[in-house]
């Protein structure tokens, strides 16, 4: 089991910089808009001392370019919080939902880079007992499996339902995804998270989902 435990900090570590740079460069292009928008400021000014009119409208139009941007900056940030912090979490009680629209957001800027749109199935909340950053850290594993095999324009949709004592993780794919491919290649990367989590995956015999059934509460 230790050896285990190993293989999952090493796959944690290798998501976790991946995750973080794609947040970095988030934050790099927000911060570049702003920094651009203050220069305009600037440009206005210098041209006001040189006696041409301010232009209200335009101050205006700058001026909440740069409110955007710091939202979008601020939202950025407690969006890498909330990761962070994650990798901390002993087993807890999490709405896997919660945990789908974190992981939709975190991969939503590679997703869109693939040409690939994540979307959440509608379903009723579902609480399980779990180390969230293992899921998410599979769910990884599933997404940039799917951006490697998916051509443009194809859609993931997360859906997940409780059967007994289980929880079923579903993501439907676009017929383009070769889901038989996919289950293999996540059971192969993802094995000792499947271990850990004491997961099942299998694609669906239909060939439109990928399948991964894990107990409602996480056991050591």
């Amino acid at each position: 089991m230790s050896s285990y435990h190993g293989k999952v900090d090493s796959l944690g570590l290798s998501f976790f910089g991946s995750m973080t740079a794609s947040i970095s460069h988030e934050l790099k292009n927000a911060l570049a808009i702003i920094n651009e928008n203050a220069g305009l400021l600037g440009d206005l000014v210098v041209l006001s001392e040189k006696g041409r009119p301010l232009d209200p409208e335009r101050m205006k139009t700058i001026s909440e370019n740069i409110r955007r941007r710091v939202q979008s900056a601020d939202d950025i940030v407690r969006r890498l919080n909330r990761f962070a912090h994650s990798a901390n979490q002993p087993v807890v009680s999490a709405g896997i939902r919660d945990i789908f629209a974190c992981m939709v957001a975190l991969s939503e800027r590679l997703a869109t880079m693939k040409g690939v749109s994540l979307a959440l199935a509608p379903f009723d909340e579902i609480e399980v007992q779990t180390l969230p950053f293992v899921i998410e850290n599979l769910l990884w594993i599933c997404l940039k499996n799917i951006f490697l095999l998916a051509g443009a324009e194809q859609r993931v949709v997360l859906g997940a339902c409780r059967e007994a004592g289980d929880i079923v993780v579903t993501l439907h794919c676009t017929p383009e995804i070769p889901v038989e491919q996919l289950a293999s290649t996540v059971a192969a990367e993802g094995q000792p998270l499947i271990f850990f989590l004491r997961m099942q995956i299998q694609a669906d015999p239909d060939g439109s989902s990928l399948r991964l059934r894990m107990p409602i509460k996480f056991i050591e």
